[in-house]
C-alpha cells in the first residue's frame, strides 16, 4: 500500500496547480483535527490532548489535479499505537475510515431526527463491531419514535470531537469551488458533498424547567435580543423575548441581579448540555423591578 489514506477534493479552487489558501487551510487544517480526534478515540481516550498530537503525524503528498493528499502515519511511539499499527498502518487507516463513516452515519440520523422535530435518543449496544466495514449495521436510527441505536460508544465520541472540523470542512463544500471531499484507505472510502449539508445548523428547544441565576447581565444586542449573563466567574449565553426588554434594560451592568431562565438545547449538537438560556423574568435582590 503506497500510502495509509487518501484526501481528494474537487473543484474550481484546486485547478490549473494554483490553489486557493483559503480553500487549501480549509481542507488541511481541519482534516489534522480530524485525524488527531479519530486516531485518539481509536485508541480509547476522550480526546487528542498533547501527548497523542506529539506521538503521530502526518506526511502529506500533495498532487496536482483537483487536489490530493496522500497521507502517512509517522509513529513516534510504536508501543503506543501498537494495537493498531502491528502491520504497518492499514488496520488503523481501515479503523479511522470506518469510525469516521460511523460519526457521520451518527450525525446524519440525529438531523433527520431533530429536523422532525423529534427528541434523539441514542442507544449503546455492543453487540456490533466497531471494525466492520459495513457502517449502516454500526448506526440504525427509527425516523417514527426518534431513537438511534450505535454499536459502540466510540462513534458518538469521535462524532463530538471531529464535530467542528467536520463542519468547517462542510461549510466550505459550495458545489462548485469545492464540489466534494473524498477521504478513504483505498477500499474504504467516505464522500461529503452539498448533500451533508442537512448536518450543519441547529435545532433548539426551550425546556420548560426553570432556573435562578444570580448574575450581572452584559447586554450584547437589545433589538437581537441576546447577551450574557456573568455569575461566579462564568459566563452564559441569554436570549429573550421583546417584552422583557424594558424590564432587562434597568438591571444592564447590575450585580446581584437574580434572573429566572430556562435551559435551550440544541438537539444536532449530540449532547444534553444546555448551549444557552432564556430568561422569562428577572428581579434585583430585594428591589422590585415591574415596568
Amino acid at each position: 500500500m503506497k500510502e495509509d489514506l487518501r484526501i481528494y477534493a474537487k473543484g474550481l479552487a484546486f485547478t490549473g496547480g494554483s490553489y486557493s489558501l483559503r480553500s487549501l487551510d480549509v481542507l488541511i487544517s481541519n482534516h489534522r483535527k480530524i485525524l488527531d480526534q479519530l486516531i485518539a478515540v481509536s485508541l480509547g481516550k476522550p480526546k487528542a490532548d498533547r501527548h497523542i498530537r506529539e506521538q503521530i503525524d502526518y506526511q502529506v503528498e500533495i498532487k496536482e489535479g483537483s487536489i490530493e493528499l496522500l497521507v502517512d502515519f509517522v509513529m513516534n511511539n510504536k508501543e503506543l499505537f501498537a494495537p493498531l499499527a502491528a502491520d504497518g498502518g492499514y488496520q488503523l487507516s481501515n479503523t479511522i475510515v470506518s469510525l469516521y463513516k460511523d460519526a457521520i452515519a451518527l450525525r446524519d440520523a440525529v438531523a433527520k431526527i431533530a429536523d422532525k422535530g423529534l427528541q434523539v435518543k441514542i442507544n449503546i449496544s455492543n453487540c456490533f463491531n466497531i471494525a466492520s466495514n459495513n457502517h449502516s449495521s454500526n448506526v440504525s436510527c427509527n425516523l417514527n419514535d426518534g431513537s438511534i441505536l450505535i454499536g459502540d460508544p466510540k462513534i458518538l465520541l469521535a462524532a463530538q470531537t471531529t464535530k467542528s472540523a467536520v463542519d468547517n470542512v462542510i461549510k466550505s463544500i459550495d458545489g462548485s469551488n469545492v464540489e466534494y471531499v473524498d477521504f478513504g484507505s483505498g477500499v474504504n472510502d467516505l464522500r461529503l458533498n452539498e448533500k451533508n449539508k442537512n448536518l450543519l445548523g441547529r435545532r433548539k428547544e426551550e425546556i420548560p424547567a426553570t432556573l435562578n441565576i444570580i448574575g450581572r447581565l452584559d447586554m450584547i444586542s437589545v433589538s437581537s435580543h441576546r447577551g450574557a449573563i456573568v455569575s461566579d466567574g462564568q459566563r452564559f449565553n441569554v436570549t429573550w423575548d421583546e417584552e422583557l426588554r424594558d424590564k432587562l434594560l434597568k438591571v444592564v451592568d447590575v450585580e446581584a441581579t437574580q434572573f429566572k431562565a430556562r435551559p435551550v438545547i440544541d438537539h444536532k449538537s449530540l449532547s444534553d448540555k444546555e448551549i444557552g438560556f432564556h430568561i422569562v423574568d428577572c428581579s434585583q435582590l430585594q428591589i422590585d423591578l415591574n415596568v
